[in-house]
């Protein structure tokens, strides 16, 4: 690590800004990466890069194997990111506005089952704003996929998370007038008024309430759910 006359302190490591650049180095195997999205002014991050789905290249900002970890977290620890990215993880939300603030990014949600069957949609408008806006979420753009859209155009306007500004349980940032989303459903997430999509609700035995409704409406079925990004 070095520091400049501005006061910025730079780490001394040569890695892309994203599995984009992974793969463009020629790495074609999924697994774990090290990533620089920072230009060097912060950490580099461990990630887990998805190199099979869709041509490749895809950042798994979360990812989560049959509950290894309950991501009921503090507004903090969504910042920063929590985890391990080859069993579960979240990238952090400072992470992910980084990412996200370059360039237009692809958002492809999947839910493995204990079958082999996989469920996934993809959003081609995907970004979120800083911590002054709360990471409000920005998604629009056409979707397509077989778990249908649960996130933008769900026929209620209550559940519409486009706009939406991010919560957790000590952080109630939601629409609902009578009561906290996150700290009801047990997970931080986009919540408006609560939703019709939340990959981040706790594993049985507890109850995760539809996690993507009308499609997936339990998760003991449910291997893995995963949550990634590529520039369009």
């Amino acid at each position: 690590m070095i520091s400049t006359e501005d006061g910025w302190r730079y780490y001394q490591i040569s890695a892309p800004p994203d599995c984009h650049g992974v793969i463009e180095t020629g790495e074609r195997t999924s697994g774990s990466y090290i990533i620089d999205p920072f230009g060097g002014r912060q950490r580099p991050v461990t990630v887990y890069c998805d190199m099979d789905t869709d041509n490749g290249g895809w950042t798994a900002i979360q990812r989560r194997l049959s509950g290894t970890m309950n991501f009921n977290k503090t507004w903090t620890e969504f910042k920063n990111g929590f985890g391990d990215p080859p069993n579960a993880y979240w990238i952090g939300n400072d992470v992910i506005h980084h990412l996200t603030k370059r360039l237009p990014h692809f958002l492809y949600m999947i839910f493995k089952s204990n079958n082999g069957s996989i469920f996934h949609q993809k959003y081609e408008d995907f970004s979120i704003g800083d911590e002054s806006t709360n990471y409000t979420l920005h998604l629009g753009g056409p979707n397509t996929g077989n778990l249908g859209d649960s996130m933008i155009n769900t026929g209620y306007s209550s559940t519409n998370l486009n706009g939406t500004s991010f919560s957790t349980v000590d952080r109630d940032n939601d629409q609902w007038k009578g009561g906290h989303c996150a700290a009801l459903f047990n997970g931080g997430w986009w919540f408006d008024s609560c939703y019709n999509a939340f990959l981040n609700g706790p594993w049985p035995p507890e109850h995760w309430t539809y996690p993507w409704y009308p499609t997936i409406q339990s998760v003991s079925n449910i291997t893995e759910v995963r949550m990634m990004i590529k520039p369009a």
